[in-house]
């Protein structure tokens, strides 16, 4: 069995600290699907964080799917965690500048 959604979400925010890096939980009024975390390093690097549970697939037909698809277009970096070995790209990439819109997110 793999990690709760919880437990990937807990692992991103201490991850994302001990790294000098910020993380805030999102409301998005009016908006359903959009990802629920955000998180950022100096510079201006930033991505959007949603945290799924081990073996939890988006469907990307899903008001979720197409939201990440609309925010993708647009250029911004969305990513989906499932494990701590995804938290630990996500962050590499984001504090490192290497986020331009990834499809290939872990």
């Amino acid at each position: 069995m793999g990690l709760a959604e919880g437990t990937v979400e807990n692992y991103l925010r201490r991850r994302v600290r001990e790294e000098g890096g910020q993380i805030r939980k999102l409301r998005w009024i009016g908006r359903r699907g959009a990802p629920d975390n955000m998180v950022w390093w100096s510079g201006g690097r930033l991505a959007f964080v949603e945290c799924k549970a081990a073996g939890e697939e988006s469907d990307p037909r899903s008001i979720q799917g197409r939201e990440f698809r609309r925010m993708e277009e647009a250029g911004l970096p969305v990513f989906r965690a499932r494990s701590e070995a995804d938290v630990e790209t996500i962050i590499a990439r984001v504090k490192n500048s290497a986020c331009n819109s990834p499809r290939d997110t872990a």
